[in-house]
C-alpha cells in the first residue's frame, strides 16, 4: 500500500521533473490511467482514511491534469516549478 501510494505521488511529480521533456505534452498522458490502476491498492490496504486536506488537493491536481490532457495542453511544468519553489529556503 505505501509503495502504491508513493508511485501515485511520484506519477503526479512528473510533468514538474528536469528528466521529463518540456513544454511536458498532457495529449498522450497516460499518468490518471497508471494512478488509477493503483487505486484499488491504495483502498484495499489502508488501516483510516487520509486526511480530508489530502483528498482536496488530490481532487485538485487530478483535475488540472485532467482538464489540460482534454485540452492537448503543452506546458512548462518544469519551469512553473522552479518559478514557485525555486527559490525556497528551509528555516
Amino acid at each position: 500500500m505505501v509503495n502504491a501510494h508513493l508511485d501515485s505521488l511520484m506519477l503526479l511529480g512528473r510533468p514538474f521533473s528536469k528528466a521529463s521533456a518540456q513544454p511536458f505534452s498532457f495529449a498522450s498522458n497516460e499518468i490518471p490511467t497508471a494512478i488509477r490502476a493503483l487505486i484499488p491498492v491504495m483502498l484495499e490496504n489502508r488501516l483510516t482514511p487520509p486526511p480530508k486536506e489530502t483528498y482536496s488537493l488530490n481532487r485538485k491536481l487530478s483535475g488540472a491534469m485532467l482538464l489540460c490532457g482534454r485540452l492537448k495542453a503543452e506546458v512548462h511544468c518544469h519551469s512553473v516549478w522552479e518559478e514557485v519553489v525555486g527559490n525556497y529556503k528551509l528555516g
